[in-house]
Parts: structure tokens; C-alpha cells; sequence
């Protein structure tokens, strides 16, 4: 007997899960036990209150939006069963990592299907260096000098009277140059 009561006391607290971008919340223990869910992606800025109605004694959790509006989720006897509600609401969705799924992801997407990730990952990064790499040693080379060919003059000849030496950058005239070729 103690073990049916152990697991009847379990299955008459407020419970909540997200799943595949809803909020799934559970309310045994209300006035009306209620199975609720809401679609995250619908609910882009929403609040969960417990309100205190005096005139019926009771303790209601309230999903307030932006628009305005007010839905009655569920009406508790107790403010700490209220609470409690509220608590697991918000634990589910702390705890909700990946499973809340954007607006923007499309509605096309297939349930399960996963949503590409952004940015190139570690290999593209890695890809990314070593092109850029492989630019900057292309654009070091090529503006590098190189030994030209063309500087080497041929050597004077003995019989024009001015020193063979062949060395770039001594002078000579026009017409022994024209002369030793």
C-alpha cells in the first residue's frame, strides 16, 4: 500500500517537458487536471504568472503575450501547487537545450531533421589558412627581384682603345658598343 501511495503522490504533481519545439506542461493536482501545451515558436515573448482570485479562493497560472491577451492555463487550490506548476514550467524550459526550435528555422523543415549549422566548422577554417597561405607566398614572389640576364655587356675589343671590361655600369660610347656587337 505504501508503494501505490508512493507512486500516486508522483503522479499528481505538476510536470513539464519540451518536445520538438513545444512546451508540454502537465496539472494533475489542479482543479481541473489539464494536459497544456504551447508552440514555442508562436510564443516569442510570453509570461507565466500565478494570479490570486479572492472571490473564488483560488490560485490560477496565467500565460500573458505581447498582444495582450490572457489564457488561463490552470486553476490550483493551493498557491504552492500553483507555484509548483510554475516552477516546472520554467525548469523544463531552462533545461530545454537545442530543443527549442527558431522561427526563422522554416516551416518546411521536417520534424527531426537537423538545422545546418552556421559558419565553416574547424575544416573550413583550417581550409580558409591555408589558401590565404598559399596567396601570400604567391604575391611575396613575385614581387622578389630576380637576377636579370640582360646586365652582362660584351667585353670590349683591344684594338678600340678603351679598357674591356665588361662590368656593368662602366661607361662606354655608342658607337663601341655597336662595334662589339
Amino acid at each position: 500500500m505504501k508503494f501505490l501511495n508512493c507512486c500516486k503522490k508522483d503522479n499528481t504533481t505538476a510536470s513539464a517537458r519540451v518536445v520538438d519545439g513545444k512546451l508540454i506542461l502537465s496539472f494533475p493536482d489542479a482543479m481541473t487536471p489539464v494536459l497544456w501545451q504551447m508552440d514555442l515558436s508562436d510564443a516569442k515573448a510570453s509570461a507565466l504568472e500565478v494570479q490570486e482570485n479572492k472571490q473564488e479562493k483560488n490560485f490560477t497560472l496565467m500565460l500573458k503575450t505581447v498582444r495582450g491577451e490572457a489564457v488561463k492555463v490552470a486553476s490550483f487550490t493551493e498557491r504552492s501547487a500553483a507555484l509548483g506548476g510554475l516552477m516546472a514550467a520554467a525548469n523544463a524550459l531552462s533545461s530545454a537545450h537545442g530543443q527549442i526550435r527558431s522561427a526563422t528555422a522554416g516551416q518546411d523543415n521536417l520534424p527531426g531533421t537537423p538545422v545546418p549549422r552556421r559558419g565553416m566548422g574547424r575544416w573550413g577554417s583550417v581550409a580558409l589558412f591555408i589558401l590565404l597561405l598559399f596567396v601570400l607566398i604567391n604575391i611575396w614572389g613575385a614581387f622578389a627581384p630576380r637576377p636579370s640576364n640582360s646586365s652582362k655587356i660584351a667585353p670590349m675589343s683591344a684594338t678600340s682603345g678603351a679598357p674591356s671590361t665588361g662590368e656593368a655600369g662602366v661607361p662606354m660610347s655608342a658607337d663601341d658598343f655597336l662595334k662589339n656587337r
